[in-house]
């Protein structure tokens, strides 16, 4: 969905300005550089948080990451997928 692709861009961009990040994610350090509790924390914050915006937010970026890991053939044998079916 070219509108959802778009969205999920901006909120990229917008946790990439300091004073957005302070205020939405409570953190004044790039999350790319923050640890695992650090990540994670801010995760929980939006999956818990009263603000819709916030849940959706965090709903984007959790179908993304299972986008990234059911799509990459390595990570099929961790979860017993075969794979897609062979045609013809």
């Amino acid at each position: 969905m070219p509108s959802a692709r778009d969205e999920l861009a901006q909120l990229f961009v917008l946790l990439a300005f300091a004073p957005a990040r302070v205020l939405l994610a409570r953190g004044v350090r790039a999350l790319a550089r923050g640890g695992p509790r650090d990540v994670g924390a801010f995760l929980d914050r939006w999956r818990d948080s009263r603000w819709a915006l916030q849940r959706s937010a965090y709903d984007a970026f959790h179908l993304l990451v299972f986008a990234a890991w059911y799509g990459n053939p390595r990570s099929w044998p961790a979860t017993g997928y075969g794979g897609p079916p062979k045609l013809g």
